[in-house]
């Protein structure tokens, strides 16, 4: 599916005038519940009424809701979990020229009827929409975007499939699957409920209709032409300014998912299966996070090099080789096997955690119970560099031993393995339950330091959900990993859990 960006106008209208700020081009009019806002890039705070914002500032509701309010009287209402983006304002009581981004959640906008020359726009990730003077309701999610107008016309610009469509008042229209649909009739059911979902105790005085029934047909031709304009206007700025960033939205649907972290930053996580030689598979999960100390490209990644080139099935292949599927009960050597498996999980800084395991050529071992084909193997785990311990296995050491721990880079085993035992050269602290909703898991090293593991669930507005909502399609893994060696860094990752869980 294709991620395509819209812009439409929004506004709608409150209660209670703000005093007079020259620099202020639009205030934060009614709030309730938990809001917070980003002022320039800077890291979330919470909302305060009569606060003003400008362009490149954020608005996030949690569970909360809010109103914005524009100097010649347009509104926007935003319902609980959603994201606006202030691209570029340019509002005063003169003229309106206006673009933001509703990156997911819902929200009513009215806009009073614009001046000659002036245009509203705002980007989701599905459509561009482009108002002149009307009331409507937008939602989006990172797979649809809907639309209900209440009064006015709104012009809807599919961007990459070069379709355009003209919503009147009560009617809706959707993108879905890739496709924006044609507008239909709403009922009267429906219009009473979306207006409802919307009702505030008091309203400002309401503008008249733009395009009240009975308006001559020659005023509705101009203002269609008008929204024609400002969407070939949008479409001109993607095409000249704008083309990297829309094939990187683009690449955002096919690929992964738009969403915000616990923190409250917005990231881009993607997931990715990919083959860069025969024999090497690679499990990729990227996390981009666009503010906060860990701003930039975090990673999780596992590469298995297998002893040939892979089948087209070759994540079956993956799949019964780490459920040892194929090596059970078979006086066949494995047709398939790893050489080498490397994990690394890398934040901005240059930080990393990295497992390397070198594999031998499986070898049949007659010695257990259920005699299978197994690999000696040597596996090194380390630190930003600093070798935390080592595992070697291999059923034909002559002492006996069938696996032996060293801690860092050491000559010495840790400890006598035995059946009975395992000594590790490290501890392994039981899972405890955060304060915040998460589940803490901890290593202490031979050499005294730690790795904190933080595993949260979250949903896409960053809100921590139950850990008994788990498997929930919708919800994402966010993993928080700390060290000594990071100092106040830490690794911060979302986790799409298609892929892994297929896996593990």
């Amino acid at each position: 599916m294709k991620k395509i960006y819209v812009l439409i106008s929004l506004l709608f209208i409150f209660t209670g005038l703000l005093p007079a700020d020259n620099n202020a081009v639009l205030k934060i009019s009614a709030l309730s519940g938990e809001v917070d806002c980003s002022l320039a890039g800077a890291d979330w705070k919470p909302a305060v009424l009569n606060q003003a914002l400008r362009t490149s500032d954020k608005i996030r509701t949690r569970n909360g809701r809010a109103e914005l309010l524009f100097p010649e009287g347009t509104t926007i209402r935003i319902k609980e979990s959603s994201l606006l983006d202030l691209v570029n304002i340019q509002c005063a009581a003169e003229k309106q020229n206006s673009s933001f981004k509703l990156f997911f959640g819902e929200l009513k906008a009215k806009v009073t009827k614009l001046k000659d020359g002036g245009s509203f726009v705002i980007a989701t990730p599905k459509i561009v929409a482009a108002v002149k003077g009307t009331e409507f309701i937008l939602g989006t999610t990172n797979e649809t975007s809907d639309l209900q107008v209440l009064e006015g016309i709104v012009a809807l610009h599919d961007l990459l499939r070069e379709k355009e469509i003209f919503v009147r008042e009560n009617e809706k229209a959707n993108y879905r699957d890739g496709l924006l649909g044609d507008p239909r009739n709403m009922e009267p059911g429906e219009i009473q409920g979306f207006r409802a979902g919307y009702e505030l105790a008091s309203l400002r005085n309401e503008r008249s209709r733009s395009l009240a029934p009975g308006n001559d047909t020659d005023a509705e031709t101009k203002e269609m032409k008008d929204l024609r304009n400002d969407l070939a206007e949008v479409k001109d700025r993607s095409n000249l300014e704008d083309k990297q960033d829309l094939l990187e939205r683009i690449s955002d649907v096919q690929m992964g998912k738009t969403a915000i972290d616990m923190h409250g930053y917005r990231v881009r996580t993607d997931n990715y299966v990919l083959r860069p030689l025969p024999n090497i598979l690679q499990l990729l999960n990227i996390t981009k996070r666009e503010g906060g100390p860990d701003s930039g490209i975090s990673s999780f990644e596992i590469n298995d090099t297998f002893n040939k080139n892979l089948p087209d099935n070759y994540m079956d292949v993956r799949i019964a080789l780490h459920n040892n599927a194929s090596w059970f009960n078979s006086g066949t050597a494995p047709e398939y096997w790893l050489l080498q498996e490397t994990s690394a999980i890398r934040n901005p800084h240059g930080d990393v955690i990295f497992d390397n395991v070198i594999l031998n050529t499986p070898q049949w071992n007659s010695t257990l119970s259920t005699p299978m084909w197994e690999q000696p193997f040597k596996e090194d785990f380390s630190i930003n560099g600093n070798y935390k311990w080592t595992h070697k296995y291999d059923y034909n050491f002559t002492n006996g031993n069938f696996s032996e721990y060293y801690i860092n880079n050491a000559t010495t085993p840790v400890t006598t393995y035995s059946t009975a035992t395992n000594p590790l050269p490290y501890t392994v602290s039981d899972p405890v339950k955060t304060a915040d909703g998460g589940i803490l898991f901890k290593d202490t090293y031979g050499d005294n330091t730690w790795l904190e593991k933080y595993v949260y669930l979250i949903n896409d507005a960053g809100v921590v959900q139950p850990l008994a909502d788990i498997g929930k399609p919708t919800l994402n893994w966010e993993m928080i990993y700390r060290a000594p060696e990071f100092g106040s860094n830490s690794i911060d990752l979302i986790v799409l859990p298609e892929i892994f869980n297929e896996l593990y």
